[in-house]
Parts: structure tokens; C-alpha cells; sequence
């Protein structure tokens, strides 16, 4: 008869159930997706970069500078969110329901506005249609791609206070929060980045 191999027996009784960070595997699949946007975001800024070597002047003579009212509004909505949301990660670390229903619905309303700014700055403070020439398609390519990233956060972001605030919470559902979290701070870490290439960009080039 033959022998069976032995087989190592490891106890995880004591392993936690839920994680927070890398040792979560939904952390990871956040992670991927904050890979995938900044990468083609960082193409798009490509984009806008080679089109404007390509030119002689950026804008084209007779096409207004952007305005810098609205998207310093929402730059600065951004940022001044930053305190709250690393107060929220902190809740959701101490599974403390109550304050997490708070953080989110606030958090929430919050990207409902960054979202009408995002919108309103397309609209009003470019100052060129997107079809208009180089420029115009490059300004509009770079910030409309960010705007679907602003619109899927704030989306996500709703969602979750309306599952803290009415559906059956668990503790595996607080890390989830956790992620959306930290996907909100590479929206704000990349809309900065846009802020400078595409409203300060044709004023220093």
C-alpha cells in the first residue's frame, strides 16, 4: 500500500475576519483600479502634451485662456474634503456605524457638488468647444476623462451611505468604505495634477 504524503495542517483560527489595506482582497481590486485610471490618465496628459508641441501657439491665436474661477472652486472643495474623509477612514477602522452614516452622507453630498462644479467648469470655464481645434480636443479629453472618475466616486460614495444608512451592516462592509476612501484621494491627487496642466499650462507655455 502506498504511503500517503504527509500534508502540512496550519491552525487560522486566530486570523482576523475582516482586513483593513493589503491584507483585504477587495483592497487590491481598488488598487487595480486606481492602476488602470491613472494610467490612462497619464496617457491623456500625454496627449495634451505632444499636441501642444505640435503648435505654434497654445491656445491658438484668438482662443481665450480658461477661466480659473470654477475649477479653483472645485480644487479647493477637493482639498478642504481631505480632513473628513481621513476622519472617516479612521471610523470605519473602529467600526463605529453611527459616525461612518455621518462621514458618508456629508462625503456624499460633497461629491454630488464636485460633480455640478466638474460639470459647470466644462461648460463655462474652458472657453473653447471641444471640436474647435487641437487644443479644445486636448482640454476636453484630459478633464472630461477625469469627470467620469468624479462621477463614478461620488456615485460609489452614495451608495455606501445608503447601505450604512438602510441595509444590514456587517463588519465586512466598513473596509469597503475604506477603499472608496482611498480611491477619493487619488481623484483629488489627479484633478491637482489637471488643475496645473490644464488652466495653468497655456498661461506658462
Amino acid at each position: 500500500m502506498r504511503e500517503r504524503t504527509p500534508r502540512a495542517v496550519v491552525n487560522v483560527r486566530a486570523l482576523p475576519d475582516v482586513c483593513f489595506g493589503p491584507r483585504d482582497i477587495m483592497w487590491w481590486g481598488t488598487f487595480a483600479f486606481v492602476v488602470v485610471e491613472g494610467w490612462t490618465i497619464v496617457l491623456t496628459m500625454a496627449a495634451w502634451v505632444y499636441l501642444q508641441q505640435n503648435v505654434q501657439a497654445w491656445p491658438p491665436l484668438g482662443t481665450p485662456l480658461p477661466s480659473l474661477g470654477l475649477p479653483s472652486i472645485e480644487l479647493g472643495v477637493m482639498l478642504a474634503s481631505l480632513p473628513l474623509v481621513a476622519w472617516c477612514n479612521r471610523v470605519l477602522r473602529e467600526y463605529d456605524l453611527a459616525k461612518a452614516r455621518i462621514g458618508f452622507t456629508i462625503i456624499g453630498v460633497i461629491g454630488i457638488a464636485v460633480t455640478g462644479l466638474h460639470i459647470a467648469m466644462l461648460l463655462v470655464s474652458l472657453n473653447v468647444k471641444w471640436d474647435s481645434n487641437a487644443y479644445g480636443s486636448a482640454q476636453w479629453l484630459v478633464l472630461v476623462y477625469h469627470g467620469t472618475l468624479v462621477l463614478v466616486e461620488a456615485c460609489e460614495v452614495i451608495g455606501l451611505a445608503l447601505a450604512y444608512w438602510f441595509a444590514p451592516v456587517e463588519d465586512r462592509h466598513f473596509p469597503d468604505g475604506a477603499d472608496a476612501m482611498m480611491y477619493w484621494y487619488f481623484m483629488v491627487a489627479t484633478f491637482a495634477a489637471l488643475y496645473l496642466l490644464c488652466f495653468f499650462g497655456p498661461r506658462w507655455i
